[in-house]
């Protein structure tokens, strides 16, 4: 049993009507004479970019290449903990984290 899905009728949505005539004409035109609807040479599409766009895109590949890690300052970090060197301020840190807690919805 079909049934209709907002005023469409089932059949509808299996057998979409076509609304171009025009364009199904041509179709059937074409398959008529053998023709194909790729008779014209093929589009070319072009990119230029700015002096702006080719700069960002420069520093991006220079931000890229910099390491994530300062590999130098975890390795005087590691050297003053093992050492003993290093003091942890709690203080601050507790000040810091109820700044940053402050500035959550």
């Amino acid at each position: 049993m079909a049934n209709e899905i907002n005023g469409v009728p089932n059949n509808a949505i299996h057998n979409p009507i076509n609304t171009n005539k025009a364009d199904s004409q041509d179709k059937v035109d074409a398959k008529k004479t053998g023709e194909s609807q790729t008779n014209s040479a093929p589009a070319t599409d072009s990119v230029k970019l700015t002096e702006n766009a080719k700069q960002i895109a420069a520093l991006e590949k220079r931000i890229d290449d910099i390491p994530e890690v300062d590999q130098e300052r975890v390795e005087a970090l590691k050297k003053a903990i093992n050492s003993g060197e290093y003091q942890v301020d709690a203080e601050s840190i507790a000040k810091k984290l109820t700044q940053l807690e402050s500035l959550l919805p």
